[in-house]
């Protein structure tokens, strides 16, 4: 929703004379109104700026209301569509309906005898954006929750990039992680939407940068059009990004990584609740990836001692309370006669010395 309480009305009519009373008329009322005289005027702003309600007329040259209604759609579907028309027929209200649109009024027509209409209209963008936010956040938790569990890094920046780019309607994401800690940059490690393939692996600097402004300062950034800020540049600047969000990934006070949304089709407002839910899902992320980090330390180390273990020398052994052998290294085995350590295991039962146990021959 827009910031408007009153909600933001975009009206489109033919007849100049009306759409500029019906403009003039919406404006004293509170609603933050745009008009227009055809169809494709009002398409092209739909897709710079976002609208709560279209108020249209059903007869206009070129692209009449029900035409202009589906392709409006298209480009939000949860915008709350209104016909005028002066022919208030069965099969034109039918014909509305089934184009989309949420009611209709008869024109000629007093504000007041209309206000009805708008403020069901509005309660229903409300609800609608209402539910797709608790839909996108519950969501958005149960991948959340699916994430923390992966172990692997590259499966987790992949689930995490397709997570943002379904929850979030999003045209393109791209989730960028540190280069040798974050000191030397960002390096972008999965992209989607698009043909953007050509870009992974690409660096991108701390300094001067989008993503780098955001990993530095730990603070989500949420930018709408071209970017004209001079603590920032676009490295690679598009006019058809209409809005974009960047937020860190971080673990207490170390950063993880950084998350970036476009929207190219249309500008897409994010609510508190949105982001929110996105800073959980980058939360849930950055500790995965921690975790699977921590777990390959642990490997390798694991790994390296179990090649110590496997070619010393000298004869190596664990012993349980009882003076069982729990674990053998080859040379132990040969030094007490056995082929190989799981045989020893299995014939020494029980191993004792005057100074107790020793885990060294």
């Amino acid at each position: 929703m827009t910031s408007n309480n009153a909600g933001k009305v975009l009206v489109v009519d033919d007849e100049v004379e009306l759409k500029n009373s019906i403009v003039e008329a919406l404006t004293s009322q509170g609603y933050e109104t745009s008009g227009f005289t055809s169809g494709k005027e009002a398409l092209a702003a739909l897709r710079v700026l976002a609208f709560d309600v279209l108020l249209t007329d059903l007869m206009m040259p070129e692209m009449d209301g029900i035409k202009l209604i589906r392709e409006c759609l298209k480009v939000d579907p949860h915008l709350v569509c209104v016909i005028m028309t002066g022919q208030g027929t069965i099969q034109t209200a039918v014909d509305a309906m089934k184009g989309g649109a949420f009611d209709y009024v008869l024109k000629p027509f007093r504000l007041q005898t209309v206000r009805p209409a708008f403020i069901r209209a509005l309660n229903a963008r409300r609800l609608r954006l209402e539910n797709l936010e608790l839909r996108e956040t519950v969501a958005i938790y149960e991948l959340a929750q699916t994430i923390a569990l992966v172990l692997d890094p590259q499966t987790v920046v992949r689930k995490l990039a397709d997570a943002v780019a379904q929850q979030m309607d999003a045209d393109e994401v791209s989730v960028l992680l540190p280069v040798n800690g974050d000191s030397d940059g960002l390096y972008i490690a999965a992209v989607r939407g698009g043909n953007r393939q050509h870009l992974l692996g690409e660096r991108v600097p701390l300094a001067g940068s989008i993503s780098g402004w955001v990993a530095r300062t730990r603070e989500p950034l949420i930018l709408e059009g071209e970017v004209n800020d001079a603590r920032f540049r676009s490295l690679w600047p598009r006019l058809e990004i209409r809005s974009a969000i960047s937020i860190p990934m971080q673990v207490a006070d170390k950063l993880i990584g950084v998350i970036n949304i476009n929207a190219l089709s249309r500008p897409r407002t994010s609510t508190l609740g949105q982001l929110k839910a996105l800073t959980i899902l980058a939360s849930s992320a950055a500790a995965a990836l921690e975790n699977s980090s921590l777990y390959g330390q642990m490997r390798r180390t694991e790994e390296k001692y179990r090649s110590i273990f496997e070619s010393v020398v000298e004869g190596i052994f664990q012993a349980g309370p009882e003076g069982q052998f729990l674990t053998v290294n080859p040379a132990m085995a040969r030094i007490l006669g056995y082929d190989s350590p799981a045989e020893a295991i299995e014939k020494i039962t029980k191993l004792q010395n005057r100074e107790g146990y020793s885990s060294r021959y």
